[in-house]
């Protein structure tokens, strides 16, 4: 495993009967086997992939086909590349290194995280506050809704990259601001942010009730662990909590 990791998903494979990680870091972002955990194997990966030479941020969808990322360090006009990993996990190629779709919401913007519920993909984004994209189409994501966290020029963020202008209270022209971290409870489609700016937001979506991906032809996977009867697919564990 290299050192440089940045962010984590980890998630049961029904159809493969694998627990894969992925993991996006210096060098690339990579796919794991981590069924037998003092084994990891790599099982894809994208690399050399034009302006992103690290990856800050890898999510795949509940079938494990595609993924979501954005470059290390979420520098400025960098965009969200949705990638096709179905070549790699069948070994007809050895790494895979052009996206098939890319998506922003603004041309001067930079992303953070992402929370996939397919075909919703919940964005934290910065600069942009939170938004909402559809992902039906992984070449041709577009953007379904959006909620403004934090009123505000660009470029106006926390200096904790080496940018701290002490005249402007320790802020200078960073990306380290707005909305910066997403999840979402997949019972009732609660949406929480953090927000670097103006703190917690807890969000309702118009339509988007809850999740399970059953109902969208897909395996019920995502960030969220269902503790009582696992993944799909998985062997049976007793329950661990008291309801």
């Amino acid at each position: 495993m290299r050192p440089e990791w940045h962010d984590f998903y980890a998630g049961y494979d029904p159809a493969t009967k694998q627990d894969k990680l992925y993991a996006g870091g210096v060098g690339g972002a990579f796919v794991y086997d981590i069924t037998d955990l003092t084994n990891p194997k790599v099982i894809a990966s994208i690399t050399g992939v034009a302006g992103a030479c690290a990856f800050h941020t890898f999510t795949p969808t509940p079938d494990g086909r595609y993924a979501i990322t954005m470059p290390l360090f979420t520098y400025q006009y960098s965009v969200a590349r949705v990638f096709d990993l179905k070549p790699a996990l069948d070994g007809t190629v050895q790494t895979v290194s052009r996206p098939i779709g890319a998506w922003t919401p603004s041309w001067n913007g930079a992303l953070h995280n992402f929370e996939v519920r397919w075909p919703d993909v919940f964005v934290a984004g910065q600069s942009d506050a939170f938004h909402v994209l559809n992902l039906m189409d992984p070449t041709n994501p577009y953007d379904v809704g959006y909620y403004v966290t934090r009123p505000g020029p660009y470029l106006h963020g926390i200096g904790i990259a080496g940018f701290t202008d002490a005249r402007a209270g320790g802020r200078s022209n960073s990306m380290y601001e707005g909305a910066w971290g997403v999840d979402v409870r997949n019972a009732d489609g609660l949406i929480v942010i953090s927000d670097f700016d103006s703190g917690f937001w807890a969000l309702k979506m118009d339509g988007f009730d809850g999740w399970n991906g059953h109902q969208w032809g897909m395996p019920n996977v995502s960030s969220a662990q269902d503790w009582d009867n696992g993944p799909d697919g998985a062997p049976k564990a007793q329950k661990v909590s008291l309801r």
